[in-house]
């Protein structure tokens, strides 16, 4: 396949659209215990990539900066149609990019114990399991991955 790779941000509206599928997802799968991480999606004035494919937007990621040279992968969506083609590692791949030319050494992030794919997608790309953190100390629904870069 032929896909774009765009650079952007979290205001685009190609990237809102993604996200909003990913929230109604989300909420399928967890109903409403996802309330409970809104507050923790909510994303602004992130790096943000979006991949298109015949122009039309297919998945999206964003990288957030936290301290130094540690960053989290975050809102991480393939839509239904596009997946299992390999679209979500070039993602990764993009944002991992992104990481190294900024300096960021450590990349961390959260997915839910119910995303069997996501979890599996993030091990074969080298991601190691570690304790919660955060807002997701205890919470036996979130799984939590880090990858040294």
């Amino acid at each position: 396949m032929n896909y774009i790779i765009e650079r952007t941000t979290t205001e685009n509206v190609n990237f809102k659209n993604l996200e909003k599928q990913l929230d109604n997802e989300l909420y399928e799968i967890y109903g409403d215990m996802q309330n409970n991480y809104s507050s923790h999606n909510y994303v602004k004035d992130l790096k943000t990539i979006i991949v298109y494919e015949n122009q039309k937007p297919i998945g999206c990621g964003c990288i957030k900066y936290l301290k130094d040279d540690l960053a989290e992968v975050k809102r991480v969506f393939v839509s239904l149609e596009s997946r299992c083609k390999g679209v979500a590692k070039i993602l990764i791949k993009e944002i991992e990019k992104i990481a190294m030319e900024d300096n960021i050494k450590r990349l961390i992030l959260q997915t839910g114990s119910r995303q069997e794919p996501a979890i599996n997608l993030y091990k074969s790309m080298n991601y190691k399991l570690i304790d919660n953190y955060g807002p997701y100390i205890n919470d036996n629904n979130s799984v939590c991955m880090e990858k040294i870069i």
